[in-house]
């Protein structure tokens, strides 16, 4: 009987596919890799439907990307280079390598084949784009191309029409972008930010696209708003939602006070989750909170001020942690709640946006309005409202812009007040100069 090379085997690893994408329901093709119980999957850079995939062979089926030998050969030569460093430990060690070990070891020389696009389809290339650029891209510009990535799938499937690199032409972007608008309702802002996506995608294939990509263009102008004014919470509305009782709900408790601690730090969303202990900072004028800006790689440095202290020594140092998506969906049940007790939140709030040549008008109550934006807007407003000089709310809200920093001003908050504030100031002066012509004249 024919003794089995346990030795060799041990060494094999196996292709296979894992983590599926919510976004483009794409999976990823991995090599397998374990040791004692462990397991490590090393990215190819290859992304296919579940139904392109031979379990058996190991490889991508006929039809499934441009060019299928060439991603089969791509695939055998990342296998092919993990399991040639197993078998050289192996020889020179006695034993299989741990997964540090080899990830160290693949790093140093991964096959160059990895970084070039297995296809010239956008709809492949993008989700190959995505998968290499990972850890370089920002969050947001993620989501972004993940969005893109699933309406090009969506749009693929409604057309019945595939888009390749070499042969796309601006006409075939329009029309996209008129599909956008007119078949899934999308706002002229929502059609420009799937534009600006694309463009950068582009930038980074422009050796296989045949246009100018740089000239393109929204389809319809993304008209600035006039006498537009953002959603933001009153001081009394901001303490109502403070006060509510949530402690029998502590998933709309940790919303609501995420909500508070990034209203008194004016941070946005993706940095104010980011916040630990290490961002506290002792200063001779009190605490401070600092940390890097993921947008715009800036500095923020904000004083610590008595509500967001709380918040964080309620989680340990931490900020409440929860998706962006959830957040927003969770804080209008907060909102909804404190309506109950805050008739203010229940008044009827018109907003304007545009599809395509047409401009829509939606009215809903306030509470139904509020979003994560709706922090930082309060945070600014707020400041400006009760007399913070300018320069050093921009300071602590990060803006060197004063035409972007009054677009987060509710410039409606506050202005009965200050209207009150100007007349009773002047019957003041008025009464004085009076009182003074009577004195006179006596």
């Amino acid at each position: 009987m024919k003794r089995r090379n346990t030795q060799r085997n041990a060494a094999e690893t196996r292709l296979t596919l894992r983590n599926q994408s919510a976004a483009t329901e794409l999976w990823q093709v991995v090599v397998l890799y374990s040791w004692q119980s462990q397991v490590k999957k090393f990215a190819t850079g290859i992304h296919i439907r579940k139904e392109d995939w031979n379990e058996v062979k190991q490889e991508v089926r006929a039809g499934a990307v441009d060019d299928v030998p060439g991603a089969n050969t791509h695939l055998k030569s990342v296998k092919g280079k993990l399991d040639g460093i197993i078998r050289q430990f192996m020889q020179e060690q006695g034993e299989k390598p741990t997964l540090a070990q080899l990830e160290a070891a693949y790093g140093k020389d991964k096959p160059k084949a990895q970084a070039k696009a297995a296809s010239t389809a956008v709809i492949g290339a993008l989700a190959e784009y995505m998968e290499a650029r990972r850890s370089e891209i920002q969050p947001n510009s993620l989501k972004a191309y993940a969005a893109l990535h699933q309406n090009l799938c969506l749009y693929k499937h409604a057309k019945s029409k595939e888009w390749h690199l070499h042969t796309l032409t601006v006409q075939e972007i329009e029309a996209f972008q008129g599909w956008l608008i007119s078949a899934k309702g999308f706002y002229n802002t929502t059609v420009e930010r799937r534009i600006i996506a694309l463009k950068k995608f582009l930038e980074a294939h422009a050796e296989h696209v045949s246009f100018d990509y740089r000239a393109l263009r929204p389809l319809h102008k993304v008209k600035a708003a006039r006498n537009f004014h953002p959603v933001t919470l009153t001081p009394e509305e901001l303490e109502g939602i403070r006060r509510l009782p949530l402690d029998h709900t502590p998933r709309l408790e940790k919303v609501r006070d995420l909500f508070l601690l990034q209203t008194w730090t004016g941070l946005r969303f993706s940095d104010v989750i980011r916040l630990a202990p290490e961002h506290i900072k002792s200063t001779k004028d009190g605490y401070r909170v600092r940390i890097d800006i993921n947008k715009t790689g800036d500095y923020s440095d904000v004083p610590l001020f008595p509500v967001a202290a709380e918040v964080l020594a309620k989680y340990g140092g931490q900020a409440p942690v929860i998706s962006n998506q959830k957040f927003n969906k969770f804080i209008k049940e907060v909102m909804e709640l404190g309506a109950e007790a805050i008739p203010s939140l229940n008044e009827e709030l018109s907003q304007f946006h545009h599809e395509g040549n047409r401009k829509v008008s939606v009215k809903s109550p306030k509470h139904c309005w509020i979003s994560s934006h709706t922090c930082r807007r309060t945070f600014i407003t707020l400041n400006i409202q009760l007399g913070t000089p300018q320069h050093y709310v921009m300071k602590w809200s990060n803006h060197s812009d004063p035409r972007s920093f009054r677009k987060y001003q509710n410039a409606l908050q506050g202005e009965s007040d200050a209207a009150t504030k100007l007349l009773a100031s002047y019957a003041s002066k008025v009464h004085v100069h009076d009182s003074g012509q009577q004195v006179a004249g006596q």
